[in-house]
C-alpha cells in the first residue's frame, strides 16, 4: 500500500483519470482496470449511478470516502490514501516496514 499525493495542474480530464488510476493501484496493491472498465477500488458506484473513475474522467473533481479508501481529486491535485479506520483494522501496515 502506498498513499499518493501529486499536483496534477494542467492535465487533460483523460489524464487526471489516468494519474488517479494509478493512484488507486498504488493504495489498493493491484490494477483498478481502465476507465471504460474498472474494478476493485475504481468501479467503486456512487449515489448517481456513475462509477468513481467514470465520475473522475467526466467532472474531473471528487471527494470520496467510503470508510476505507480517500479520494480526492481536482484539476490542481489527486489524494489517494486509507482512513485511519481501515489502518486501526488492519493493523498499521507502515509500522511493518521499518
Amino acid at each position: 500500500m502506498k498513499a499518493t499525493y501529486k499536483i496534477v495542474e494542467g492535465k487533460t480530464a483523460r489524464q487526471l483519470a489516468n494519474e488517479a488510476l494509478k493512484a488507486m493501484s498504488l493504495i489498493c496493491g493491484y490494477d483498478n482496470g481502465t476507465i471504460n472498465n474498472p474494478y476493485e477500488l475504481a468501479s467503486s458506484i456512487l449515489d448517481d449511478g456513475r462509477t468513481l473513475i467514470r465520475t473522475i474522467f467526466e467532472d474531473g473533481f471528487i471527494r470520496y470516502n467510503d470508510g476505507w479508501y480517500i479520494v480526492e481529486v481536482d484539476y490542481y491535485s489527486i489524494y489517494v490514501d486509507v482512513t485511519g479506520f481501515a489502518l486501526n483494522e488492519m493493523g498499521n501496515p507502515r509500522i511493518w516496514d521499518n
